[in-house]
């Protein structure tokens, strides 16, 4: 699954990044791809992540700064 946040205010792409990930999680997808762009919400993504319950893990994608694989927690 991919999440395209590219082009949304920091406010708003924070809400749909948190309902995306929900829906992710209950869809029972493993990970999801989060495009940020590489503006200011490529700076705040990581702590999105980190204080989301449903994340296990967060890394920027190498290959394109403003692209990050986050995985998600095990249902159970």
């Amino acid at each position: 699954m991919t999440i395209d946040l590219h082009g949304y205010h920091i406010h708003e792409g924070w809400r749909k990044f948190k309902i995306a990930i929900d829906r992710a999680y209950y869809a029972n997808h493993r990970s999801v791809i989060v495009i940020t762009g590489q503006g200011a919400m490529m700076y705040e993504l990581p702590t999105w992540a980190h204080n989301h319950p449903l994340v296990r893990e967060c890394r920027q994608q190498k290959y394109n700064p403003g692209s990050f694989s986050i995985k998600l927690k095990k249902k159970g």
